[in-house]
């Protein structure tokens, strides 16, 4: 951590504030701002589109002017596309909304892959591991877990725009709240994964959890969109509380909240164990609720099954991975000392997610119910790369994280395909006969499946390949049994689904699934990627093998 020097106490102290630090995230953060701003123009948008493009042009030329030349080009990029967007589509407030996050999450992955050429430095030892660094006086973390977490949650969420932009015209709940809320909690979980201490992780935690609360909501009309909220809501804060309170408890136990300074303080006798071993087990419930671990998944059902689908498919992809970044970072960083403890809890809960998630999967009739459970499996299985406590381990879970991020918005894009034709859920028995009715959503959605299943040539099957493997390398043999258990299991009510869309003969007077341009091409671009991840994954592994790096 960064210390200041003794000096006159008349005088102010600016500490250095890296920007490269954090530069992706200043994309979606400017465009959320402006689009709200647009929003309430009504008709007259180009009133707040021009001066906010003129000003990051002329930021963008500073760049430029100065050095950081790629920076500059995205934020020029920024300040063109947004008035040029609002005057391609006018009184299209909509279109300009969708257009202007698209551009912001495509300009926050070049920034990304700026910072990890240029800024995260490759170590020079021929491991190919980046140099993790502090910034905000070691606040956040640049290093391996927020890099793959970047790329994780803003390639889920550029997905997620196309696919759901008919669908909530539809449904007629595309307000202009949706992108701007959309990138808000887009940037909360990717601070989450960059936190490096305690305050940031719960500030972090709150703003992509209050975005996702009225997200769920967007269906003002529908009973089921407000319930999923309402308990989405509650259940969220009682475990934000629990988590706050677990946090208390190690700040009183170790004296800090930085997660170094914890993990230090845990290795030394002084340090009062009963308190920090309470402090330890409220974080785990906290922390199990965002990712779905059993028994703290009660809640994944009734939301992703009520919330609308594109909300959910967001979800179920980037909350995972900004959830699992948190718990790398917790128990690598800061729980070390405690690692006899939470290894075995983890594990155990571990098994029990794969074999219940699995179980009640098998057993539902709703097509968005049967996935939530399945998300509580794969949760699982993202947890045996965690308690491998090794190297192999972190990059098997950010690898993982990836490989099921694909192969659920496919999924997820074929039932808004579904949807809007049906308006309403899409049971098991209407995907009878599709194949013969809609061969290329039906194609797509076994693709989805059989990767969520794990099969090959999928990415699931790369993505549960190295995760396997680090826990048979951990000695996790019994752990790494129950999970070929359950996906025995899960492969059955996988392939059952693509056996009714191609072996059983159409109801009579089926409607055909709405393909429309943005939902063909997020459905298309995920197909894309989970055979691509699972045909050539070298490059995307090696990326995750140099993400092994922390910032102790």
């Amino acid at each position: 951590m960064t210390v200041l020097a003794q000096a006159d106490p008349n005088v102010v102290l600016i500490p250095d504030v890296a920007w490269s630090s954090f530069a992706p995230e200043l994309a979606p953060t400017f465009m959320a701002l402006v689009l709200l701003l647009v929003a309430i123009t009504r008709g007259r948008e180009q009133i707040v589109a021009a001066p906010a493009g003129l000003a990051s042009v002329a930021g963008g030329v500073w760049l430029v002017t100065q050095g950081p030349v790629v920076p500059g080009a995205v934020a020029i990029a920024l300040g063109v596309g947004l008035p040029a967007a609002v005057f391609a589509f006018p009184r299209r407030t909509s279109l300009v909304q969708a257009w202007g996050a698209g551009m912001a999450l495509v300009g926050a992955l070049v920034l990304t892959g700026w910072q990890y050429v240029t800024v995260l430095d490759v170590a020079g030892d021929g491991s190919g591991r980046i140099v993790p660094q502090e910034a905000l006086a070691g606040a956040l973390a640049n290093d391996g877990i927020a890099f793959f977490t970047r790329i994780t949650v803003y390639l889920t969420a550029l997905i997620v725009i196309p696919l759901g932009y008919g669908y909530l015209q539809d449904r007629r709940i595309n307000r202009a709240e949706v992108e701007p809320l959309l990138l808000l909690s887009v940037v909360g979980m990717v601070a989450i994964a960059t936190a490096n201490d305690l305050i940031t992780i719960f500030v972090a935690l709150e703003v992509f959890s209050l975005a996702l609360y009225v997200l769920c909501g967007l269906a003002r009309r529908d009973r089921r969109s407000q319930e999923s909220s309402l308990k989405y809501f509650v259940m969220g804060a009682v475990a934000s509380a629990i988590l706050l309170y677990g946090m208390a408890l190690l700040y009183v136990a170790t004296g800090s909240v930085a997660l170094g300074d914890i993990g230090t303080a845990l290795t030394l006798v002084s340090t009062p164990r009963i308190v920090a071993v309470l402090g330890l087990v409220l974080v785990t419930v906290g922390i199990g609720f965002k990712i779905a671990l059993v028994p703290f998944h009660l809640w994944t059902p009734d939301v992703y099954q009520g919330a609308p689908t594109n909300i959910t498919a967001f979800m179920a992809a980037a909350t995972k991975a900004a959830g699992f970044a948190v718990v790398l970072r917790l128990y690598l960083v800061a729980f070390p000392g405690l690692q006899s403890l939470w290894v075995p809890m983890l594990a155990v809960l571990a098994a029990i997610t794969m074999l219940y998630g699995a179980y009640l999967a098998l057993v539902q009739r709703d097509l968005k119910r049967m996935l939530a459970y399945s998300s509580i499996t794969h949760a699982g299985y993202a947890t045996i790369g965690v308690v491998s406590v090794s190297d192999a381990g972190l990059s098997a879970t950010l690898w993982y994280l990836l490989t099921y991020a694909v192969g659920t918005l496919g999924a997820f894009g074929c039932i808004l395909a579904l949807e809007r034709t049906r308006k309403g859920e899409v049971g098991l028995l209407e995907l009878r006969g599709l194949g013969r009715t809609s061969p290329a959503i039906a194609g797509m959605l076994s693709l989805s499946l059989l990767s969520l299943a794990g099969l090959p040539p999928t990415a699931g099957f790369a993505g549960k390949l190295v995760v396997f493997q680090a826990g048979l390398e951990a000695g996790l043999t019994w752990l790494v049994v129950i999970g070929v258990l359950s996906s025995v299991v899960a492969a059955f009510f996988y392939l059952r689904l693509a056996g009714q869309m191609f072996l059983e003969e159409p109801d009579e007077g089926a409607p055909v699934p709405v393909q429309s341009t943005g939902l063909s091409a997020g459905i298309a671009v995920s197909a894309t990627l989970v055979i691509f991840l699972g045909v050539q994954p070298q490059l995307f592994l090696q990326l995750a093998d140099s993400a092994v790096a922390l910032v102790p």
